[in-house]
């Protein structure tokens, strides 16, 4: 089955009503801010989006992303693949629907002016909250070894400084 590009941007209010799906890929050459984070070009993200309408009968998009990217280790600087996974669930700010009416697990998301929500972004989003915080090694794989690292040592002595308002100072004497 061949994959498709899921749309830039929907109406999630006129898509959960109509209970669409979107099983797809994101281009991954679009996410420039997630592509800062990595070495290579982002693949293409696999996605999967259900718009539906809850118990409760609030509107949400549930999804889930993945792609495997490559990125630098914190520790050694080698290359290293990251897998990156994310399932998520937001429901739509409307007149109707506050974000005080919404489960907790349900992220609020705003429409932009045109009722809109970009999915791109909002996968996006997503991935690059899921990328680690630091990215390393297992102490195992990297070439550095964690304990024979040398970290600086902090001087506590107090040094003298000039005053930066000593001119100041001066001026008001004379």
């Amino acid at each position: 089955m061949q994959k498709v590009r899921v749309p830039i941007t929907v109406d999630p209010v006129k898509s959960a009503g109509k209970q669409l799906t979107y099983i797809g890929i994101v281009p991954g050459k679009s996410l420039v801010r997630l592509q800062e984070l990595l070495l290579e070009a982002c693949p293409d993200i696999d996605v999967s989006l259900n718009f539906d309408i809850d118990e409760q009968g609030i509107k949400r998009i549930r999804g889930e992303a993945q792609v495997t990217v490559q990125a630098s280790c914190e520790r050694c600087g080698d290359p290293m693949t990251v897998p990156l996974q994310s399932t998520f669930i937001y429901a739509p700010l409307t007149r109707r629907q506050t974000a005080t009416d919404m489960p907790e697990e349900y992220e609020p998301i705003e429409l932009d002016e045109l009722g809109e929500v970009n999915l791109h972004e909002l996968v996006e989003d997503e991935l690059i909250l899921a990328m680690p915080v630091v990215v390393k090694h297992d102490e195992r794989e990297c070439r550095v070894d964690s304990n024979a690292m040398k970290w600086g040592v902090i001087d506590d002595s107090p040094e003298a400084k000039d005053n930066p308002f000593a001119v100041l100072q001066e001026l008001k004497r004379k």
